[in-house]
């Protein structure tokens, strides 16, 4: 599981708290985002607990699925 310290440095974990406190293009419901939930609901420091309990699969997938949401919306922003 690797301890705290290298966990909290490993930069695709610190992406992912900097995601669940704030989204640039934050989504109205769960169903597109794997984070609404916790990014709406927790505070602070259950954000980073969340983050840290993640397995590194969860956290590239998590990311994975933001990059992909991302790229669309810019891209449909582009579209105006």
């Amino acid at each position: 599981m690797g301890s705290i310290r290298k966990k909290s440095s490993d930069k695709s974990r610190a992406l992912l708290f900097k995601l669940l406190v704030d989204c640039r293009f934050p989504t109205g419901t769960k169903e597109h985002c794997p984070i609404w939930e916790q990014r709406k609901n927790l505070s602070i420091e259950k954000k980073r607990e969340y983050a840290m309990r993640l397995s590194h699969k969860e956290v590239k997938d998590i990311l994975t699925q933001h990059e992909c949401c991302y790229e669309k919306r810019l891209s449909d922003l582009n579209q105006w």
